[in-house]
């Protein structure tokens, strides 16, 4: 079984490039691009050298993970930038940021192969204490 190349498409419901990282039968899974800090109040991750060949301006990545049909998407893969690999635009470099899938793990498997989990950070109830202003007794 061939594993899933990540690679740029052209989205037809806006007519902008979109950062395609799985497809799910019909349905391609992806993450729309942007060219400011902030995507509906939420900050989106920074591509430091735009990879797609004839675009210099900044690109970010939105973090929110969509899913469309294929037939959504333009046929052919948008071309990259010499020495750039679409696959790696997000992997956590040694004591930096984690973009794309905060908090992996990747956990061996008996059968040799290799699985990534990612952990959901728990909040408890207790932890999210409103604090209040202690009131002292007026002098009187």
């Amino acid at each position: 079984m061939n594993k899933f190349r990540r690679h740029f498409r052209i989205y037809f419901k806006n007519n902008h490039p979109a950062y395609t990282v799985d497809e799910e039968g019909n349905t391609f899974v992806f993450h729309r691009i942007a060219h400011s800090k902030t995507s509906g109040g939420k900050k989106n991750w920074k591509i430091k050298h735009n990879p797609i060949k004839g675009h210099n301006e900044a690109l970010y990545i939105v973090k929110q993970e969509k899913r469309d049909l294929k037939g959504r998407f333009s046929f052919f893969e948008l071309e990259l930038k010499s020495g750039v690999d679409a696959n790696n635009l997000l992997i956590k470099k040694a004591g930096g940021s984690q973009p794309i899938g905060t908090n992996n793990i990747t956990t061996s498997v008996d059968d040799g192969k290799f699985e990534t989990l990612t952990q959901k950070s728990h909040v408890s109830s207790e932890s999210i204490k409103p604090k209040h202003k202690k009131k002292g007794k007026k002098n009187g």
